[in-house]
C-alpha cells in the first residue's frame, strides 16, 4: 500500500492522475492531466543528486517560478528536516540552482533553458518523493 501511496504523490506532483487498473490490486495506470507534463529532449540527469541537493532544487523550483506547486514548497520543506540534508553541502548549491550529477560535478540550472529548468524540477520532484523517509505528506489539492 506504501508504494500506492508513493505513486499517488509522484503523479500529483507531475500534475498527472493515478487510476486503479484492478480490483484488489495495487496495480495503477497514470494518465496525463494535461499537455503540459514531462521534459521534451535531453537534459541533466537528477539519478546521481544527494537527498541534501534534491531539496535545495526544491527550493530553487518554487522561489524561482519554475513550479509553483505547493507540493514542491512541501516536499522540500520537509526534505530539508532531515539531519543528512542540513549536512549537506549539496543542499545550499541546489538552493541556488546547481544541480549535483556526479561527484564533484555541477550543472547550473540559471542558464539552461527553461524547458531544461522545468523538466529537472519536475525530475527533481519525483526523486525528492523516492528519497522520502516516509515524514512527507501530501498536501490536499483544491
Amino acid at each position: 500500500m506504501k508504494s500506492l501511496s508513493k505513486a499517488a504523490a509522484i503523479a500529483a506532483v507531475c500534475g498527472l492522475t493515478l487510476t486503479s487498473a484492478m480490483a484488489g490490486a495495487h496495480a495503477a495506470t497514470v494518465a496525463p492531466a494535461s499537455v503540459a507534463q514531462a521534459p521534451v529532449g535531453p537534459g541533466p540527469t537528477v539519478d546521481n543528486a544527494s537527498v541534501g541537493n534534491i531539496a535545495g532544487l526544491m527550493y530553487y523550483c518554487y522561489a524561482h517560478d519554475i513550479d509553483d506547486d505547493t507540493t514542491v514548497r512541501s516536499l522540500g520543506r520537509s526534505l530539508a528536516k532531515r539531519s543528512d540534508v542540513k549536512a549537506d553541502p549539496a543542499y545550499g548549491a541546489g538552493g541556488v540552482g546547481q544541480l549535483m550529477v556526479g561527484p564533484g560535478q555541477m550543472v547550473d540550472l540559471n542558464t539552461a533553458d527553461s524547458d531544461i529548468r522545468t523538466a529537472t524540477c519536475a525530475h527533481a520532484a519525483q526523486r525528492g518523493i523516492e528519497l522520502d523517509d516516509g515524514t512527507f505528506i501530501l498536501p490536499l489539492q483544491d
